[in-house]
């Protein structure tokens, strides 16, 4: 799986672009690497923009790398915007995971735009 990672410092934000299948495996890799990347920016936002991917982790795998947020150090004020594609399957594995880190106490939000999801992370909406 191909992705890009990069921190935009003007807006504050981590934007995650992963594109074609993505594994197990490499769900993990990627949210390690973007941790990581956050902790060392002291950003507080992150845009997953997953237009791109032709498949996805496993639901159970979504389920414990969120479970898993806070043991890997992902600050809890951190806002989480995900844009997904227009897949039946990509809309519910965001509102999946959206829904898994609102139980977890993280503000994240699944949006079918990047514009949305961007003025959404700048705002003082809550999840």
């Amino acid at each position: 799986m191909p992705w890009q990672i990069q921190y935009v410092p003007e807006k504050e934000t981590l934007v995650v672009i992963p594109t074609g299948p993505v594994s197990d495996a490499e769900a993990r890799e990627l949210t390690n690497r973007a941790i990581t990347l956050l902790k060392d920016a002291q950003a507080s936002r992150i845009l997953g923009d997953c237009r791109g991917m032709q498949s996805a982790p496993s639901l159970g795998v979504v389920y414990w790398l969120v479970n898993d947020y806070a043991n890997r150090g992902l600050p809890k004020q951190t806002r989480i915007a995900v844009v997904h594609s227009k897949g039946p399957h990509a809309v519910e594995l965001a509102h999946f995971y959206e829904t898994v880190c609102v139980n977890r106490q993280y503000a994240a939000k699944a949006f079918d735009s990047s514009e949305a999801a961007e003025a959404w992370l700048h705002s003082s909406a809550t999840a």
